[in-house]
């Protein structure tokens, strides 16, 4: 593949510039497109669609990562998404855009609070084609190694195959991958799971800290966290369009009976 036509790629994440798992997955694609990265200056897990661009941005381009254009900036991943459309790379027409490598899932209800999947989401925004790419962690709390290089695997297929240009405008793929507790049983399209966690909190020298967890008996059938949990890489397609359209009718007709003057 020449230069002249390979695609251009644009990785943002969470876990900040300094995330090893970044710059491997970044490398990786460089066999088959031209990357761009911009990632925070500090971890950003958690945060969501949370953007501060209305208070100011400071940007640095980090040496020694050639062939990457790789900068930090100071924000959120979707501030990293926005600014690199919008500002730093304008004038190249970004073909497609993958925010991760996420050390954590964020599969089920873990994407709505997850920073990784609004990268993905902001570029949904602006029309652009993405893929928010997150992990299961193993018994080190670490990526699989076997894990990390099948996600490169996927990356590296779906651009050379120009699957990418499959994902309808404002729409985006949440994946998510298994940890290395069972063999990896491939992919699976799969819906979105939305049982909560456990939620509690724990009081530690006069803080409280958040802990929780997923209870798998809760998990639907055919969704993202039931296959996670049987050993498969979830797919979920997400759109930016939150509306309930089988509500409008009928909430429609209730603010008409309530409302009505």
């Amino acid at each position: 593949m020449s230069g002249n036509t390979q695609p251009k790629i644009l990785l943002v994440n969470d876990d900040g510039f300094r995330s090893p798992y970044l710059e491997r997955f970044a490398l990786s694609l460089t066999e088959v497109a031209t990357v761009y990265v911009v990632a925070p200056e500090t971890e950003q897990s958690g945060v969501s669609h949370a953007f501060c661009g209305f208070l100011g941005h400071s940007l640095r381009k980090i040496a020694g990562k050639e062939p990457l254009e790789f900068y930090a900036l100071s924000g959120s991943p979707a501030d990293c998404a926005k600014f690199a459309i919008k500002k730093l790379f304008r004038d190249e027409k970004i073909d497609c855009v993958f925010s991760g490598p996420n050390k954590g899932e964020n599969a089920g209800v873990s994407s709505l609070y997850s920073g990784t999947v609004a990268g993905a989401r902001e570029a949904a925004l602006w029309g652009i084609p993405a893929i928010a790419v997150s992990f299961a962690l193993n018994s080190d709390f670490q990526i699989s190694e076997k894990m990390e290089k099948e996600a490169a695997r996927f990356a590296k297929t779906i651009l050379q195959s120009k699957l990418y240009e499959k994902i309808p405008a404002h729409t985006f793929w949440n994946v998510n991958y298994p940890d290395d507790k069972i063999p990896f049983a491939g992919y699976r399209v799969a819906r979105q799971n939305v049982s909560m966690f456990t939620d509690y909190y724990v009081e530690k020298e006069g803080k409280y800290f958040l802990e929780g967890y997923k209870v798998p008996e809760t998990f639907a059938e055919k969704s993202d966290d039931l296959v996670l949990s049987q050993g498969y890489a979830s797919i979920t397609p997400m759109t930016v369009d939150q509306t309930l359209e089988s509500d409008l009718t009928p909430l429609d007709r209730e603010i008409q009976k309530v409302f009505l003057r």
